[in-house]
């Protein structure tokens, strides 16, 4: 009995100062319930974080085939690309762990972009040069 005399009152003063007003409520519930969904959607279609770039990749000098091979590390589960701009030929790998290992054709001083693609998203790219000569290690 005394909270709703107190709900009352509190009805009332909101009321004289035009917060409460004399719309229907089914009105107002829907009102509320399009502002909720326009925010939910609103959360969902928020743009998600970039991809990091891959790590610097480990390039070990050509072997005796013309291959150079690339180690280094990217986020797990991801597909792992080199392109060697020199020749157009692409390599790469999927990665469980985050680890890649693999080789492309390239001799020394070839410039290597590596990216990798993780679900839909790609990472942005670095480019690497062949520095060492063929046999070095």
């Amino acid at each position: 009995m005394i909270l709703g005399y107190y709900i009352d009152a509190a009805r009332r003063r909101r009321r004289a100062r035009g917060v409460l007003s004399s719309m229907p409520m089914a009105v107002r519930a829907r009102r509320y319930w399009l502002i909720g969904a326009a925010l939910c959607l609103a959360g969902c279609l928020s743009p998600t974080l970039p991809l990091p770039p891959p790590s610097e990749p480990t390039v070990s000098g050509a072997d005796a085939d013309g291959n150079v091979r690339l180690t280094g590390n990217v986020l797990p589960e991801s597909e792992v690309f080199a392109l060697n701009e020199s020749n157009n030929v692409i390599s790469g790998q999927v990665t469980a762990t985050g680890a890649y290992d693999f080789t492309i054709k390239a001799v020394q001083f070839d410039r290597i972009t590596v990216w990798y693609v993780r679900e839909t998203m790609q990472s942005p790219t670095i480019d690497v040069v062949v520095e060492k000569a063929p046999g070095a290690p």
